[in-house]
């Protein structure tokens, strides 16, 4: 009392006390209920699922185009069409080197970027590395003519995944993209458009599966051709290696 200050501790004790017995009559007023469900069976062991039968054309391939410092890989998470560990013959294009003095249609063949008189030449851009798109091209043609060509090819099956290390540039992106989209035309050689696949309605609805300017297709009444027609026009990026 000297100090003035009150002893709380009996105040605490009733209020601990009030809790107790509001909780229990809380608890009491419950409607518990029961649902009979009946967990399933543990498959046995060694059990596998058999996935549906699937025609390979029908489905995406999944391709991807990894770039990275020193070479590109074409390959599928299908395995269809190889793996990144296991890539097809052919289907890892080295960088290349010495460009300087080799033939040349475009600055996308030469390390320097730039290309004069169908050879390249030195020049002050900062040297960029170069890959053999026309080979990629040349794949990527093949995939199509052999699981596509003469066929409608569903729109599903025109993605691809572009991943690319943090350290390529962008003009290596863009010359990779321009490989994926079209079948590329002889070197030397000007290049031509190809028709994209249009899913627009008002488009289907056209006697014509084929649009009088050139630019786009029916994936469902045309049948596909890889020389006139996009080869995977549908680009997603990835985040790149880790």
């Amino acid at each position: 009392m000297e100090s003035g200050e009150l002893n709380l501790i009996p105040y605490l004790d009733m209020v601990t006390n009030l809790m107790l017995f509001m909780m229990a009559t809380v608890s009491a007023g419950l409607i518990l209920s029961q649902i009979n469900t009946t967990l399933p069976d543990k498959a046995p062991k060694g059990a596998t699922v058999t996935p549906p039968q699937t025609n390979p054309d029908d489905q995406p391939l999944g391709l991807y185009v990894s770039i990275q410092r020193n070479e590109m890989v074409l390959w599928s998470t299908s395995k269809l069409e190889g793996t990144l560990k296991a890539p097809k013959p052919g289907y890892v294009l080295p960088r290349l080197t010495g460009t300087t003095g080799k033939p040349c249609d475009g600055a996308y063949m030469c390390e320097s970027n730039a290309c004069g008189n169908g050879t390249c030449v030195t020049s002050t851009d900062t040297p960029q590395p170069i890959y053999d798109y026309r080979k990629l091209n040349e794949a990527l043609v093949e995939i199509s003519t052999r699981r596509y060509a003469g066929k409608a090819r569903k729109i599903e099956t025109y993605t691809i995944v572009l991943q690319a290390d943090g350290s390529i540039p962008y003009s290596v992106i863009v010359s990779t993209m321009s490989a994926m989209r079209c079948r590329m035309p002889e070197f030397g050689k000007a290049a031509t458009t190809c028709r994209m696949p249009n899913e627009n309605a008002e488009f289907k609805k056209s006697p014509d599966p084929l649009s009088s300017d050139g630019k786009y297709f029916d994936t469902v009444r045309a049948p596909y051709d890889p020389k006139t027609m996009a080869l995977f026009p549908s680009i997603q990026f990835s985040s790149g290696f880790e």
